[in-house]
Protein backbone atom coordinates (compact mmCIF):
# COMPACT_ATOMS: atom_id res chain seq x y z
CA UNK A 1 0.00 0.00 0.00
CA UNK A 2 1.59 3.84 -1.03
CA UNK A 3 2.30 5.87 1.93
CA UNK A 4 -0.49 8.07 1.10
CA UNK A 5 -3.20 5.65 0.62
CA UNK A 6 -2.01 3.84 4.34
CA UNK A 7 -2.21 7.54 6.05
CA UNK A 8 -6.01 7.67 4.62
CA UNK A 9 -6.78 4.38 5.68
CA UNK A 10 -5.09 5.25 9.07
CA UNK A 11 -7.53 8.43 9.27
CA UNK A 12 -10.55 6.14 8.85
CA UNK A 13 -9.25 3.78 11.61
CA UNK A 14 -8.73 6.22 13.92
CA UNK A 15 -11.89 8.45 13.14
CA UNK A 16 -13.75 5.06 12.92
CA UNK A 17 -12.64 4.25 16.72
CA UNK A 18 -13.15 7.83 17.67
CA UNK A 19 -16.65 7.18 16.71
CA UNK A 20 -16.68 3.62 18.64
CA UNK A 21 -15.59 5.84 21.63
CA UNK A 22 -18.21 8.40 21.52
CA UNK A 23 -20.66 6.05 21.12
CA UNK A 24 -19.91 3.88 23.69
CA UNK A 25 -19.29 0.91 21.88
CA UNK A 26 -16.00 -1.29 21.99
CA UNK A 27 -13.60 -0.24 18.94
CA UNK A 28 -12.21 -2.92 16.89
CA UNK A 29 -8.72 -3.10 15.32
CA UNK A 30 -8.81 -3.19 11.51
CA UNK A 31 -5.58 -4.04 9.49
CA UNK A 32 -6.43 -2.02 6.38
CA UNK A 33 -4.05 -4.82 4.38
CA UNK A 34 -6.70 -7.66 5.33
CA UNK A 35 -9.80 -5.18 4.16
CA UNK A 36 -11.55 -5.70 1.21
CA UNK A 37 -11.74 -3.03 -1.40
CA UNK A 38 -14.98 -1.65 -1.99
CA UNK A 39 -16.30 -1.50 -5.63
CA UNK A 40 -16.80 1.33 -7.24
CA UNK A 41 -20.75 2.75 -6.84
CA UNK A 42 -20.65 4.77 -10.38
CA UNK A 43 -18.05 4.91 -12.73
CA UNK A 44 -18.47 8.53 -13.33
CA UNK A 45 -18.61 11.84 -11.62
CA UNK A 46 -20.64 15.05 -13.11
CA UNK A 47 -18.22 17.91 -13.85
CA UNK A 48 -20.05 19.94 -11.49
CA UNK A 49 -19.35 17.10 -8.83
CA UNK A 50 -15.88 17.34 -9.63
CA UNK A 51 -15.33 21.08 -8.93
CA UNK A 52 -16.62 19.97 -6.03
CA UNK A 53 -13.94 17.85 -5.10
CA UNK A 54 -11.61 20.33 -6.74
CA UNK A 55 -12.46 22.71 -4.28
CA UNK A 56 -11.63 20.55 -1.33
CA UNK A 57 -8.33 19.02 -2.26
CA UNK A 58 -6.91 22.35 -3.33
CA UNK A 59 -7.87 23.33 0.25
CA UNK A 60 -6.91 20.43 1.86
CA UNK A 61 -4.22 17.99 -0.27
CA UNK A 62 -1.48 19.80 1.94
CA UNK A 63 -2.79 19.04 5.48
CA UNK A 64 -4.08 15.72 4.74
CA UNK A 65 -2.13 14.13 1.39
CA UNK A 66 -5.45 13.21 -0.57
CA UNK A 67 -5.09 13.85 -4.24
CA UNK A 68 -8.08 15.12 -6.20
CA UNK A 69 -7.18 12.05 -7.73
CA UNK A 70 -7.68 10.01 -4.67
CA UNK A 71 -10.69 12.12 -4.13
CA UNK A 72 -12.44 11.15 -7.14
CA UNK A 73 -11.30 7.38 -6.35
CA UNK A 74 -13.01 7.54 -3.16
CA UNK A 75 -16.17 9.70 -3.69
CA UNK A 76 -16.33 6.84 -7.25
CA UNK A 77 -16.54 4.16 -4.52
CA UNK A 78 -18.65 5.83 -1.87
CA UNK A 79 -22.88 4.85 -1.07
CA UNK A 80 -23.32 8.32 0.09
CA UNK A 81 -21.01 10.60 -1.80
CA UNK A 82 -23.55 13.32 -2.03
CA UNK A 83 -23.99 13.54 1.73
CA UNK A 84 -20.21 12.83 2.03
CA UNK A 85 -19.37 15.76 0.23
CA UNK A 86 -21.74 18.36 1.44
CA UNK A 87 -19.88 17.50 4.93
CA UNK A 88 -16.70 18.04 3.30
CA UNK A 89 -17.97 21.08 2.09
CA UNK A 90 -19.25 22.52 5.48
CA UNK A 91 -15.88 21.22 7.09
CA UNK A 92 -14.06 23.53 3.75
CA UNK A 93 -16.51 26.42 4.28
CA UNK A 94 -15.82 26.97 8.48
CA UNK A 95 -11.90 26.15 7.31
CA UNK A 96 -11.64 29.16 5.47
CA UNK A 97 -14.01 31.23 7.23
CA UNK A 98 -11.44 30.58 10.83
CA UNK A 99 -7.84 31.03 8.57
CA UNK A 100 -9.62 33.76 6.87
CA UNK A 101 -7.16 36.18 9.07
CA UNK A 102 -4.80 33.55 10.40
CA UNK A 103 -3.84 29.69 9.70
CA UNK A 104 -0.21 31.04 8.88
CA UNK A 105 1.81 27.46 10.30
CA UNK A 106 1.45 24.19 9.06
CA UNK A 107 0.70 23.30 12.58
CA UNK A 108 -1.99 25.82 13.13
CA UNK A 109 -3.68 24.69 10.26
CA UNK A 110 -3.49 20.80 10.77
CA UNK A 111 -5.03 21.73 14.06
CA UNK A 112 -8.00 23.65 12.41
CA UNK A 113 -8.80 20.89 10.24
CA UNK A 114 -8.52 18.17 12.88
CA UNK A 115 -10.93 19.56 15.17
CA UNK A 116 -13.11 20.32 12.46
CA UNK A 117 -13.25 16.92 11.42
CA UNK A 118 -13.89 15.75 15.19
CA UNK A 119 -16.60 18.19 15.21
CA UNK A 120 -18.21 16.81 12.05
CA UNK A 121 -18.44 13.50 13.95
CA UNK A 122 -19.06 14.58 17.69
CA UNK A 123 -20.78 17.50 19.83
CA UNK A 124 -19.05 20.53 20.53
CA UNK A 125 -17.86 19.28 24.08
CA UNK A 126 -16.74 16.30 23.31
CA UNK A 127 -14.76 17.35 19.86
CA UNK A 128 -13.07 19.43 22.18
CA UNK A 129 -12.11 16.79 24.47
CA UNK A 130 -11.29 14.64 22.20
CA UNK A 131 -9.02 17.29 19.87
CA UNK A 132 -5.43 18.00 21.97
CA UNK A 133 -4.84 20.96 19.39
CA UNK A 134 -1.46 21.51 19.38
CA UNK A 135 -1.10 25.30 19.07
CA UNK A 136 -4.97 26.41 19.45
CA UNK A 137 -5.64 27.24 22.69
CA UNK A 138 -9.16 26.06 23.85
CA UNK A 139 -10.88 29.56 23.06
CA UNK A 140 -9.58 29.36 19.68
CA UNK A 141 -11.21 25.59 19.23
CA UNK A 142 -14.02 26.18 20.75
CA UNK A 143 -14.06 29.35 17.66
CA UNK A 144 -13.12 27.08 14.82
CA UNK A 145 -15.52 24.52 15.48
CA UNK A 146 -18.64 27.55 15.82
CA UNK A 147 -17.95 27.60 12.20
CA UNK A 148 -19.09 24.12 11.35
CA UNK A 149 -23.03 24.35 11.26
CA UNK A 150 -24.04 20.99 10.66
CA UNK A 151 -24.73 18.18 13.54
CA UNK A 152 -22.34 15.45 14.10
CA UNK A 153 -22.15 12.43 12.10
CA UNK A 154 -20.30 9.60 13.15
CA UNK A 155 -18.66 7.46 10.64
CA UNK A 156 -21.04 4.75 9.97
CA UNK A 157 -18.43 1.06 9.76
CA UNK A 158 -20.57 -0.42 7.38
CA UNK A 159 -19.52 -4.26 6.71
CA UNK A 160 -18.39 -5.39 2.74
CA UNK A 161 -19.29 -7.95 1.82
Amino acid sequence: MRPSALLTTAAFVVSAALSAFASGQTATPVNPNKTPAVQPQRSELSEAFLKRIRAITDTFEPIDGISYDQAVNIYKRDTDAEANIALWEEILKAYKSFCRSRCKTDIERMDVYRVLLLRSMFPEDEALKQAKPRVLTPTETRAAMHFYRLAPKPIDMTPVH
